[in-house]
């Protein structure tokens, strides 16, 4: 009967804990009962802190302060004049951006657009954002292939045949180019415009290459009588022209010539060796000094 009665006063008070305890343990439990119900509550409350007040911080630096706006554009690995018109056109591009040209909304991408699109000479360019408030600009340089010659002025070429610079002493390379001397004055020479084929341009390469080995002789002038001709005139500097066809192979012709020397021209008479003519496939003409041949 006992152990009864113990039972029912242990399902009792599982129904209604605190009863029967005294008011201060009521109370205890009532407060450990509200904190367990209000935990989930407070636990968003909190995680909604974690991400508002950051959020809400960065916002104030990103609109109220100039912690993000661009302050200043470094620009790299080009010469100084190359980089002022780089610096200049990015100054240009930002500085009609919203949010007093805050870095996140430079658009990078159309920058490079812009540089490789107004200067001839940019071959590559990068341009990144560096934190908080700088735009880096990293620019490679064409490399010249050769010189133009053209109306009393010298242009650098690039192996694509565009001219991209004017050449003067102050930016000729520290290499020897291939002079090409074009002989129409009526021609006209813009820079960021083709001027000769990417053919021509390889041709000219291959020509200073092979011609040499092959004849014995250097390159003295080099001369076009047009910039869309592709008959070339070479001067050995030994005094011997060359007529070329730019359109075919230099080492083919070069090889031609050395024939020519060893099977046609005794060695005691190539001083007298006035021009030979390549253009005309599987065919040579040439003449010494005083013959008619």
């Amino acid at each position: 009967m006992l152990g009864r009665e113990k039972k029912a006063e242990r399902a009792r008070q599982a129904r209604h804990p605190g009863e029967g305890l005294g008011t201060t343990k009521r109370v205890r439990v009532a407060g450990r009962r509200w904190f367990i119900n209000l935990m989930p509550i407070f636990s968003v409350i909190f995680l909604g802190a974690l991400i508002v007040v950051p959020a809400g911080l960065f916002g104030w630096l990103l609109v109220g302060t100039d912690v993000f706006k661009v302050q200043s554009i470094t620009v790299v690995d080009a010469r100084e004049h190359t980089m002022d018109e780089a610096r200049q056109i990015v100054k240009q591009g930002i500085e009609d951006l919203p949010l007093d040209n805050n870095i996140f909304l430079v658009n990078t991408d159309a920058l490079e657009i812009l540089i490789t699109t107004r200067i001839p000479q940019v071959r590559t360019v990068h341009v990144t954002r560096k934190l908080p408030g700088t735009i880096k600009v990293i620019i490679q340089e064409k490399t010249p292939a050769m010189l133009l010659a053209s109306n009393g002025n010298y242009y650098f070429v690039d192996e694509q045949g565009i001219v991209y610079e004017e050449a003067s002493l102050d930016t000729l390379p520290g290499v020897v180019l291939p002079i090409v001397k074009n002989d129409d004055r009526e021609a006209k020479v813009a820079i960021g415009v083709r001027a000769v084929s990417d053919t021509f341009v390889k041709f000219i390469d291959e020509l200073e290459e092979v011609l040499q080995p092959k004849v014995g002789a250097q390159i003295g002038e080099i001369h076009i009588p047009s910039l869309a001709a592709r008959e070339v005139l070479v001067v050995l500097d030994n005094n011997w022209t060359l007529l070329l066809d730019a359109t075919r192979g230099a080492e083919q012709q070069a090889r031609v010539m050395r024939q020519l020397l060893i099977d046609k021209i005794a060695e005691e008479d190539r001083d007298k060796l006035e021009y030979v003519d390549l253009r005309i496939p599987n065919r040579v003409y040439y003449r010494l000094i005083n013959s008619n041949q």
